[in-house]
This record gives structure tokens, C-alpha cells and sequence, in this order.
């Protein structure tokens, strides 16, 4: 079955928030004119910015730092829960996944194999540490075990050259498919039950984990969460893209490459991004938040090679998921869309119903939209974002159904 054989015939549920806050909506990423990037305000200080200069080849101290706000980081929290950051070698050459893990009560990695487990896969150029306002809510329930992960090539993961034995599109998810089959490995996580692993990707991560499970393996999660998911249908509208963008563009040209390039200012640079994006965090939390992205952005540049393959100038997807049988998917799925998000919501519901429509079952995926949110909907509204995923978290474990259900009959 094609896309152009599906009818889109039921609409997305609306998630409503409470608060007075709206989110404004951002322009497309690819559609900012050069002359407003030059423009634009770097409110941190030259001071502040070489300071941070100082530790830019240690961004593991930047990610200890932000990690620290957790109650439950480095120490226990009264609770009993337990976190640690993992580095797990995937191959010969010392390259390693960076990964940060939450117990439960009374659990650890020797009882690890007797829980639920969620996996959470950040998106391009992002990093485990942009979760910082999830962990501590989704990590409430006492038979959950919490795996957030930097992809190869990103966060504080190993950073290798990013070599393709084919310099095609193929082969550039190969390479993220390979160092995340080889982590499930080491962890222990492939030989458990499907039905014991939530996974939860956005944007860039969303895609790869979509075409994971097509391409390797259909059951390695229960139900995998898509969250404004990359690459999902071409774009339906033209997108305007200013020429010096496709040219950088096609060059592998990205905005790393120039925070890199800004040496002891490049702290300052990413401040023109971060300090928007970070306003309605606490200062501490936005100042972590900071500091943190500017020790990925400026490390080596590696796993962001990927993007030209997948993505033509203007993010248009080169191979659409939906063109790669997203019916092989074995597991049910979940589309999730910021209201004002620049990502195309039609590609979920087109998505949903070739899904629904080849297993006979209309509950088997379906399309979430977010109010007051964009494109970064853990960050937009996360406190509606975190109430989602505790709830699916729920659903899929018998035990938390239960009480659940006992709960609401009294």
C-alpha cells in the first residue's frame, strides 16, 4: 500500500494545556535570512563565554553539571532512586554510546532484566541532556528503568570520522544502526521481551528509530512514541531557502561547524539560540542547559554528517519513512506534534492509517497534537509532555494498569 492510496479520514487528538503561557511559533530553521542571523542578539558575555572555553574539551563536565539539579544525581534521592551515567563500548575501535539511567526503588543493573524499560533517543545536533525536565517525573513508577542515550557521533558519545563503506543514504542510517544494535546488545536489552521496551525518539532520532525497526528489527519495542518526527513525507508546500543556506547546506556546512569555528567565542554564539530556547526554565537550570549545548555543539563534528543524506536543502526528506514500509513495523506507534510545530503532522496521519489499515485496527497508531508547543515539545510543555509518557508508560505495563484501574473504581 503507497501513501497515495490512503485517505486520511480521522483527525488528530487535540491535547490541550491549562496555563496562560502560548507558545509563539519559530520560523522554519531553514528560513531565516542571512542579514537576521547577524542581527541577532549573543547576550552572554565575553567572559562568561571564555570561561566556558576552558572545559571545551570536556563536555562529560558540562553534562555532570546539568545532571546535577536531579535529585537523584550524583547521590540516591529520599526515595531510593538511583542514576548513573554509562559509557558502553559497541565495537573494536573503543567507540562507546554515553548514556544516563535511572532506577527505580530497590533496583540496579543486577535487576534490571525484571523491569519495564523506556528508551529515550534525542534529535539532530541534540543530546541526553535536553531531557533534563523529564527525568524526574517519568521516572515515578517503581518498575521503570529510564535509558536516555546520545547517538554515535553526538552528546558525549564517542565522536568518530563519519565513514560510509557507500556514500549513499543507506548507509548513513547503517551507521547509527549499527552502534545502536551493538548498545541493545551490551545492555542486555535486546534479549528481553518486546514487551518489556517503550521507546521514545524525536525528530532525527524518531526517523532512525523508525527505520530501525524496518530495516532490522520489526519487534525491538512495544509501542515506539514519535515524537515531530524528521523525514516522515516530502513537504507538501515549498519551503523558501535562502541560497548561501542550500549551499552550506549541500557542503555539510552546519551551525556547529561555525560555533567550532568561533573558537573562545563560541559559547557566546550559541547563547543567540539557547537563551531563547531556554526562557521559561529557571535561570540555574537555562544557564546548565547552556553550557551543556555549547560543549556538544563545539565537539567534534561527526554524527551531524548525516543530515545531507537524509534531508535536501530546506529539510525536505530524500527518503521519505513512509516510502520505506512503515507497515514492517511490528510494533504499535504513537505520533506526536507540537501545535506550532514546523514539522508536517499529515506525514503521522498518513503514516497512522496505512498502519491501522494493513493490521485491521484502529487503535494500533495514532496522532497526538500538543497545544502550546513547537517542534521541542519535551521543552515547550513539558509538564503535558511528561503527564503523555508516564501515561503510556501505564499502559503498557500490566502491573501500573491494574493499580490503575483499581484507583479510579473507588
Amino acid at each position: 500500500m503507497t501513501s497515495e492510496q490512503v485517505k486520511v479520514d480521522t483527525a488528530p487528538a487535540v491535547i490541550k494545556n491549562t496555563t496562560l503561557h502560548q507558545y509563539k511559533r519559530s520560523t522554519h530553521p531553514t528560513s531565516v535570512p542571512l542579514k537576521r542571523l547577524f542581527s541577532n542578539s549573543f547576550p552572554l558575555t565575553i567572559k562568561e563565554s571564555l570561561e566556558d572555553y576552558a572545559y571545551r574539551d570536556n563536555p562529560a563536565k558540562f553534562q555532570h553539571d546539568l545532571l546535577s539539579v536531579l535529585p537523584f544525581f550524583p547521590e540516591a534521592d529520599s526515595l531510593g532512586r538511583t542514576s548513573a551515567v554509562v559509557r558502553t563500548k559497541i565495537d573494536d575501535s573503543d567507540n562507546f554510546i554515553n548514556e544516563y539511567v535511572i532506577y527505580p526503588p530497590g533496583h540496579s543493573e543486577a535487576t534490571a532484566a525484571s523491569l519495564n524499560h523506556l528508551i529515550m533517543v534525542h534529535g539532530y545536533g541534540g543530546g541526553l541532556g535536553f531531557f533534563l525536565k523529564n527525568f524526574d517525573e517519568i521516572s515515578s513508577l517503581d518498575n521503570w528503568c529510564i535509558h536516555a542515550v546520545d547517538l554515535l557521533g553526538y552528546g558525549c558519545s564517542s565522536r568518530p570520522p563519519f565513514v560510509l563503506a557507500k556514500d549513499d543514504a543507506h548507509h548513513a542510517e547503517s551507521w547509527f544502526h549499527d552502534s545502536f544494535e551493538s548498545w541493545l546488545e551490551k545492555r542486555n536489552l535486546a534479549s528481553l521481551p518486546s514487551s518489556q521496551i517503550l521507546v521514545m525518539a524525536h525528530s532525527m532520532g524518531a526517523y532512525l528509530m523508525g527505520s530501525y525497526g524496518i530495516n532490522r528489527n520489526p519487534d525491538f519495542c512495544n509501542k515506539l512514541l514519535m515524537v515531530s518526527p524528521g523525514a516522515i513525507i516530502k513537504h507538501r508546500k515549498p519551503v523558501v531557502v535562502p541560497p548561501y543556506f542550500a549551499k552550506l547546506w549541500e557542503q555539510n556546512i552546519s551551525p556547529f561547524t561555525l560555533v567550532r569555528k568561533a573558537g573562545p567565542l563560541g559559547s557566546k554564539v550559541v547563547s543567540g539560540w539557547s537563551f531563547r530556547r531556554f526562557a521559561k526554565l529557571c535561570p540555574r537550570e537555562a544557564r546548565l542547559l547552556h553550557k551543556y549545548a555549547y560543549g556538544i555543539f563545539q565537539s567534534p563534528g561527526s554524527g551531524e554528517y548525516l543530515l545531507n543524506y537524509l534531508l535536501a536543502p530546506g529539510a525536505d526528506a530524500r527518503l521519505p519513512l513512509i516510502e520505506r514500509g512503515i507497515h514492517k513495523l511490528r510494533c504499535k506507534l504513537s505520533w506526536w506534534y507540537g501545535k506550532e510545530d514546523w514539522m508536517d503532522i499529515k506525514g503521522g496521519q498518513l503514516c497512522s492509517n496505512i498502519v491501522n489499515s494493513y493490521y485491521d485496527d484502529k487503535s494500533r497508531s495514532d496522532v497526538l497534537e500538543i497545544e502550546d508547543s513547537g517542534h521541542h515539545i519535551y521543552l515547550d510543555n513539558f509538564k503535558k509532555f511528561n503527564k503523555l509518557l508516564v501515561d503510556e508508560m501505564k499502559q503498557l505495563d500490566p502491573l501500573s494498569k491494574l493499580i490503575q484501574s483499581k484507583t479510579e473504581s473507588k
